[in-house]
Order: C-alpha cells, then structure tokens, then sequence
C-alpha cells in the first residue's frame, strides 16, 4: 500500500476508531435520606482527595492506610475507576471506590469506608446497592472484592448483600490472607 496521505489518513482513522470508544464513567447524582438524615449521594473526583484521605486517617489502621498519591493512582483514569460518595452538610462522610476491566464487564470494589461517627450499615448498604444498581445498568457482569480473614464483619456485610466466597487462602502482595468474594450480576 502507497503511504499517500489519503492511505496514512485511512489507517489513522481506522485504529482510532477503537481507542476512546469506552466513555467515562458517569454517575448519576442525587439526593437521598437515610434513617431520617439527608445525603448527596455523588460522584467524586480527583479534587476529593483530600476529603477522601481525611477518611481514611479516621477510619482506618495506619497500616492499611491510603495516601494521596495512591488515590492519585487509583483515580487517575476515568474510564476506569469510579469513586462515589456520600455528603452531609458538604462534607464527605463515606466513599465507596471500585474499577472496571478492559472491557467494562468486571469492577473491582477498592475501597469502602464510613466515618466511625457515621458508621451504620445502611450507609455501607446504600452505597454498595448503589454500586449494583448502576453496574446493572453497564450491564456489567460481575462485581469482586477481597476481604481480610480477620474482618469477620466485612465477610459477613457482604454475604448478606449476596457476594459469595469464590476463592479462600489468597496472599495479597503484603502477605495478608484475603478471601475473594462475587457479585454476578448478568451470566454469560
């Protein structure tokens, strides 16, 4: 084939028909009430960092800790990631953050955390449904996540939301035995 410009423009237009066709991510905002108080459920992004890391200082052990830059990381791509929260009174009291593969039919729950003085299973529950009903939408097949063997109440939450332990005895990269829990969503 002659590289003319009308070739070359040929088969920049053909491999770039492919690349880009995966939109962001877009979640739909809204608000909600929870055991009588009133949440802004919505969509957070990369200016959230630091609200996010205030969380996570509050409610998590230091060893298990995220720092901005891992937030950076997870969050960098849109068409990727997804990272929700709930907001009262303009503050962020709980996030949820998860991310898809290649082909948008598995996501991955990253992270899930409440304030301690927020801490109730409806706001736990409510951004985890949440979570379903919108990968629903994407027709997204199945949702994972990896609990700790020593976060017996973890396991529990998400048994009772309908994931079920699929894999048992998996080492994380710190050594940490973890447990993999399923969420299908759509079948084959």
């Amino acid at each position: 084939m002659d590289l003319t410009f009308k070739n070359i423009k040929a088969q920049l237009t053909h491999f770039t028909q492919g690349l880009g066709t995966q939109p962001n991510v877009e979640f739909e905002n809204r608000d909600l009430v929870l055991q009588g108080k009133d949440y802004f459920l919505c969509q957070l992004a990369v200016a959230t960092i630091p609200e996010m890391a205030a969380i996570e200082d509050r409610a998590q052990p230091e060893d298990d800790r995220w720092n901005d830059r891992t937030f950076h990381l997870r969050m960098s791509d849109p068409k990727k990631s997804l990272y929700f929260g709930f907001r009262q009174a303009d503050q962020l009291v709980a996030f949820l953050g998860c991310r898809f593969n290649a082909k948008m039919t598995r996501m991955r729950i990253m992270r899930l955390l409440v304030l301690p003085e927020e801490m109730t299973d409806s706001i736990a529950e409510a951004l985890v449904s949440a979570l379903l009903e919108f990968a629903a939408q994407l027709e997204v097949r199945s949702i994972f996540v990896q609990v700790r063997n020593d976060q017996t109440e973890l396991e529990t939450f998400y048994s009772q939301l309908g994931f079920k332990k699929v894999v048992t005895g998996k080492k994380t990269e710190s050594e940490t035995e973890v447990a993999e829990y399923q969420y299908v969503l759509k079948s084959k």
